[in-house]
């Protein structure tokens, strides 16, 4: 072949139509690249927070505390729930914010309501609380007559719901059990439980200042050590055993 014919086959159509393919690939696969990229910084976003207490916060707040005192006959309140009642008032005089407001029951005998609402007066009056509030707009029982007792009291819980599975922990199907990472329904018990038995929830924001030291153990514990005696206290040891106790 002559030198004018390689000349003209280097400049043929074809040689551009042959590089394009090459380019288009190119380009489709640094599409996916970014594509993938930007699927990933989402996907890092959008995950849980490892730490239990940022995935279950335990939040402090105001709550409704309720009491259905029901309407047993035409002679007031009985003795289980007179003290259902006491202990109800003696619980709103230490936590309770606001008035104690009594709701009465619309469908319901008169005589019952005001002979009930007067024994609950009569009680909370015997414990501290002279005055209650009547409502009769507010909700009641749904399905029985009853006086409803309710107060705003400060309280503690968790807002997410525990027993959600989002993902299987051994499924196969995502890779999302291949991550070892934290369950998401990881410490919402453990939240719960801390929330419910905690006497006071600002307990859970910060801590209680410190009391007035025990001088007269401080002295005490000085001079044991000036003595070069151990100054922690002795606590006697009882080493009666039970069957001998009961002999």
């Amino acid at each position: 072949m002559t030198e004018e014919a390689l000349v003209s086959v280097q400049r043929s159509p074809f040689r551009h139509l042959a590089s394009k393919p090459a380019k288009v690939a190119l380009a489709v696969l640094a599409a996916v690249a970014l594509t993938g990229c930007a699927r990933r910084t989402g996907d890092i976003q959008a995950q849980i927070p490892d730490d239990y207490r940022e995935r279950h916060p335990i939040v402090i707040g105001d709550v409704p505390k309720t009491l259905d005192v029901f309407l047993v006959g035409n002679g007031g309140i009985d003795r289980r729930q007179a003290e259902d009642v006491r202990s109800f008032v003696e619980t709103y005089r230490k936590l309770g914010k606001g008035p104690l407001v009594a709701t009465l029951p619309q469908s319901a005998p008169g005589s019952s309501v005001h002979q009930t609402l007067g024994e609950i007066r009569r009680i909370a009056a015997a414990n501290g609380v002279p005055g209650v509030q009547v409502d009769t707009r507010g909700p009641t029982h749904p399905t029985a007559a009853a006086v409803r007792l309710h107060y705003a009291q400060l309280d503690a819980k968790v807002v997410s719901k525990c027993g959600q599975w989002p993902y299987d922990l051994a499924g196969g199907a995502t890779l999302q059990s291949w991550e070892n990472r934290p369950y998401y329904n990881l410490g919402c018990s453990y939240q719960t439980q801390l929330a419910a038995q905690v006497a006071d929830p600002r307990d859970l924001v910060r801590a209680r200042p410190e009391g007035e030291i025990d001088v007269g153990k401080r002295l005490g514990d000085i001079e044991a050590i000036r003595e070069n005696e151990d100054p922690t206290t002795k606590w006697p040891q009882d080493q009666t055993r039970i069957n001998q106790a009961l002999q």
